[in-house]
């Protein structure tokens, strides 16, 4: 694995440095896949200037794993807590990327699990199942960000898809870990 650590308002030591990089190389025992060559890992630490709470420190690990992204971020007192909390988040995430059955090639075509995992002979290679359990069609209303931001918080949900009515682009505001608010402006 190539690790870079990115240090943002602060001046890390060398224990810290190599505390991070310990757990790190902790997460490659994790899979073959993980602790491969091609697998980037960024940890950016930074000290926040939000005030309201003590966690003022922000860790955020990105792994560019094969064929995907896994990505954690946490608040926490101390850059030690913060590694240990982001690293609890992406052992739940390179579980859930391991054992995935299938996967998509470059082209969009589902790989069957056997190419990728050594599977049990009981499974029955050729049924393809979609995480997809629901769906739901819906009429995007016609609305400001603060208006939308209201309805989030009258539903109790974590995002909510709006048409902006500043710039008709297909928004989605969501609420942040941190208390506050994000959009995403969806354009083609």
């Amino acid at each position: 694995m190539q690790v870079t650590i990115v240090e943002k308002n602060l001046s890390l030591n060398d224990f810290q440095k190599d505390y991070i990089n310990g757990k790190i190389e902790n997460l490659g025992t994790l899979g073959e896949r993980v602790d491969d060559e091609s697998t980037q890992v960024r940890v950016d630490v930074e000290v926040n200037s939000n005030k309201t709470s003590n966690k003022n420190i922000t860790v955020e690990v990105t792994m560019f794993v094969p064929h995907a992204v896994v990505r954690a971020e946490v608040y926490a007192t101390t850059v030690e807590e913060g590694m240990d909390l982001a690293v609890d988040k992406l052992k739940k995430q390179l579980e859930r990327y391991k054992s995935k059955r299938n996967r998509r090639d470059m082209g969009g075509k589902w790989i069957p699990a056997s190419t990728l995992e050594e599977i049990s002979s009981t499974q029955d290679v050729g049924v393809e199942t979609s995480p997809i359990v629901k769906r739901k069609t819906f009429k995007a209303s016609l609305m400001h960000e603060e208006e939308a931001i209201e309805q989030l918080e009258l539903l109790g949900h974590g995002f909510y898809a709006f048409v902006n009515s500043d710039n008709n682009n297909f928004n989605v505001v969501y609420r942040r870990e941190d208390g506050t608010f994000g959009l995403l402006n969806l354009t083609a």
